[in-house]
């Protein structure tokens, strides 16, 4: 890859942040105004500055700008920060060193439809080859429009860094979106990469992409940061708590205190139930799930589940606490008595299923039992010290003991960290 050639799919928070990263990240060179160093992938010690700038920024609210492919046409990622920082609408004056400003596009809105058309124009005319997506979707329905994105910019020959969990998650027509998305991607000789999306940018996809040989046969953690805080906050100092004439004197906050301070940070969803009553963590832990038996389902001709040796269950099948029953009263009085305090549990283990020629399945296969739990958790626990908006998850596997991962209290960066890396592996691999 000589060049990389961005396509910012939303320019919200996530992507805003992955910008201000790339200019902060860049080295000047005589030929380029902006340069990232990349490391061939393979294992070579030899690094290149490649050029890279933003083609098309695509949003929802603020409208949408690209520029023709040339050799000097970019849009001026300084003056889009500031331009969206102050409310403003994206335009054909944020474009820099060119002499064809009328062949700029500019929308003030843009449709799943317009989007769609614009990602194929993109790659088939070779405008853009990295399409950076962190737009919303409705996870409790079908994940779209962001899926629909992400399949047409593979289709179009474009590479993919995604911070979508959806994706991960959703099946269409009884088959894994994931594995459908991956075998374009392949066809195309494309890469499709999503370190952002079940914590923060923590490289925990990376982790397993690099661990051959290794099967993972249990995954435990708290993949949900606004559970935690409200159980956290709901706890206060806890240590501190005190039993008086047979009363529980609470040293915390209500649950509705908890859930609006959380608000206030900005991590809770949109929809706030997919927070509360655990679809959020039920979506990381399948996005996992799937992920970890991607290598089976891939090396499959077919996409339908009833071929492959690892079954993941759909989403509604994932039985989910709701935290929002948990009391001041039951976390202290469960502390006074046994120091124990509750969280929200995601877990998932390997386990068999015998053959059962009655319902067509003649040979014994694995699948995952998932759960999202409040569990009360002992001091011995790797999860019990865990607070705020803290993220964890432990994998267990079939050669080593327990890895865990632990993200404190992340932030933005975080994200478009994940974004960041996924960007500079796709240039790495293309460079080898």
């Amino acid at each position: 890859m000589k060049e990389i050639r961005l396509v910012l799919l939303g320019f919200g928070s996530a992507n805003r942040t992955l910008a201000r990263m790339l200019l902060d990240k860049s080295e000047k060179d005589d030929s380029c105004r902006h340069c990232l160093r990349v490391v061939a992938s393979g294992g070579s010690s030899t690094s290149e500055l490649v050029p890279w700038k933003v083609v098309c920024i695509i949003t929802r609210r603020h409208g949408s700008v690209c520029v023709p492919y040339s050799s000097t046409s970019e849009i001026n990622v300084e003056d889009a920060l500031e331009r969206i920082g102050a409310d403003g609408i994206l335009d054909a004056t944020l474009v820099r060193n060119t002499n064809e400003a009328t062949t700029s596009t500019a929308h003030t809105t843009a449709t799943t439809d317009d989007t769609i058309k614009l990602l194929n124009e993109l790659g088939k005319t070779q405008a853009a080859n990295i399409v950076v997506e962190a737009i919303p979707s409705n996870p409790k329905s079908d994940g779209e429009p962001a899926i629909s994105f992400i399949r047409t910019a593979l289709q179009a020959g474009m590479h993919v860094a995604s911070a979508n969990k959806c994706p991960l998650t959703h099946t269409r027509n009884d088959k894994e979106t994931y594995f459908e998305l991956q075998g374009i991607a392949k066809r195309n000789g494309k890469i499709y990469l999503h370190e952002s999306a079940v914590m923060d940018g923590v490289p925990i996809f990376s982790l397993w992409s690099n661990l051959p040989g290794v099967t993972c046969t249990k995954i435990r953690g708290l993949l949900n940061s606004t559970s935690t805080m409200i159980l956290s906050r709901i706890e206060g100092n806890i240590d501190k708590v005190v039993e008086s004439d047979g009363q529980v004197e609470h040293v915390g906050e209500t649950f509705e205190e908890a859930l609006e301070a959380a608000k206030k940070v900005g991590i809770v969803e949109e929809d706030e139930s997919l927070d509360i009553d655990g679809w959020d963590a039920a979506m990381k832990l399948r996005a996992l799930c799937v992920f970890l038996s991607s290598s089976v389902k891939l090396s499959s001709s077919s996409s339908s589940s009833e071929d492959y040796d690892v079954i993941v269950p759909p989403l509604e099948a994932i039985p989910r606490d709701t935290i929002s029953q948990i009391n001041p009263e039951l976390i202290c009085t469960e502390f006074l008595t046994s120091r124990k305090k509750v969280r929200s549990v995601a877990s998932a283990e390997l386990v068999d299923l015998p053959s059962d020629p009655a319902i067509g399945r003649h040979h014994p296969i694995k699948t995952w039992k998932m759960r999202v739990q409040n569990e009360f958790l002992s001091q011995s626990d790797p999860l019990y010290n865990l607070n705020g908006s803290s993220a964890s998850v432990q994998f267990w596997s079939d050669v080593m003991g327990p890895i865990s991962v632990v993200s404190q209290d992340p932030t933005l960066m975080d994200t478009a960290y994940g974004l960041f890396a996924d960007v500079v592996r796709i240039a790495s691999q293309s460079l080898s």
